[in-house]
């Protein structure tokens, strides 16, 4: 077999044994500590790998202390809990652990423990300095948009767990950072980060379990209904319980913004109240654009009450569901997007003044 071949042939196995020696390393692992809740004595607590539920020892608390020791497959991300799991502790399995049930976290350990505990003590002093951060960037930037800010913003963070992810990604450090990765910038719709994100990680990371399903079936969702790819239909009622769907308002030589929102969203009325009203009195009469409102996670009497008391005249599908927020991988409301007349998806999570520039650059390209 050539040199090239055996290179070829040992990165394959490396890929299949989750990523090489430094994630398989054998490691050997004791952990204690101390549990004052009085219910929790005589009871067992089981320590358990995050990636799939499986567990790997446990131990019973005797005058409120426990103990474990044993040797795992690797320095996983792992959490420490009784049976009912009620309560919990999180920690990176190594030797020397002692746990601070009370917080949920390790007081000492190894160096794995000291690199878990700086992170998050660095996370809470970046989030800390928000304030100052956005004070000191809109004097820098007066005229940067809506969009720039937002971008730059979410930029910090993404640096800040790049660099964390590149110098922990074979342990159960680099894996709580990129769970931690994962829930901010999908929680906040930055997609586009997670899916940078995502393609730098190391083999380990790209091997658990949480990464192949929870993030890769998140990011294949929002991909084929990024801008570019046609529209997903979806289906509801109308005020008057009549069968609706959004096709209908597709194909008809119109640009279709539609919205997602729901009674219970303070932030969506406000956004329909301030910027989809003037819209709408701005286009309702043309053939340019029409709006459509889509009423998610929602109780349908309460939809009902809401487009009332708000006076939305636009056409609305009711009791959508949760179907569409899975189906766009839509992580917070409101949503709003705009398609084009064939229903081709222009852009998606659309506010304030961006909903109209958008809008108009779109229109503007369309009658060149």
């Amino acid at each position: 077999m050539s040199e090239r071949m055996n290179k070829y042939c040992a990165a394959f196995l490396l890929l299949l044994s989750g990523g090489g020696n430094a994630a398989q390393a054998q490691t050997a692992y004791s952990v204690s500590g101390r549990i004052e809740d009085p219910s929790m004595e005589g009871r067992k607590i089981y320590l358990s790998i995050y990636d799939n539920n499986r567990d790997i020892d446990s131990a019973t608390v005797h005058n409120q202390s426990f103990r474990m020791k044993g040797v795992a497959d690797a320095p996983y991300f792992v959490r420490l809990e009784p049976s009912d799991r009620k309560s919990y502790a999180n920690f990176v399995l190594e030797d020397s652990v002692v746990i601070d049930y009370q917080a949920h976290k390790p007081s000492s350990g190894g160096k794995l423990t000291q690199k878990y505990l700086s992170f998050l003590q660095e996370m809470d002093s970046l989030r800390s300095a928000t304030d100052s951060w956005r004070k000191n960037y809109k004097a820098q930037h007066p005229d940067a948009t809506e969009a720039q800010y937002t971008q730059d913003f979410y930029k910090r963070y993404f640096h800040f767990y790049e660099k964390w992810i590149g110098q922990e990604g074979t342990n159960g450090v680099g894996e709580y950072v990129w769970r931690d990765a994962y829930i901010h910038f999908y929680h906040t719709g930055q997609m586009e980060l997670l899916r940078m994100l995502r393609a730098s990680l190391s083999p380990y990371l790209a091997s658990l379990k949480f990464t192949r399903t929870a993030v890769d079936e998140k990011l294949a969702k929002w991909e084929s209904t990024s801008p570019g790819k046609p529209f997903i239909d979806i289906e509801g009622i109308t005020m008057d319980g009549n069968p609706t769907r959004l096709s209908q308002y597709i194909g008809k030589g119109r640009f279709v913004l539609v919205d997602f929102w729901a009674s219970w969203c303070g932030p969506c009325r406000k956004e329909s109240k301030e910027f989809l009203k003037p819209l709408w009195e701005k286009y309702k009469n043309g053939n340019t654009l029409t709006i459509v409102g889509i009423a998610v996670r929602d109780e349908l009497e309460k939809t009902k009450k809401a487009l009332v008391e708000e006076n939305y005249s636009w056409p609305q599908i009711l009791d959508a569901g949760t179907s569409p927020l899975d189906q766009y991988a839509i992580t917070g409301i409101p949503h709003i997007m705009l398609l084009a007349p064939d229903g081709t998806i222009l852009a998606r999570n659309l506010r304030g003044m961006q909903i109209e520039k958008t809008i108009q650059e779109h229109i503007n390209k369309n009658t060149q």
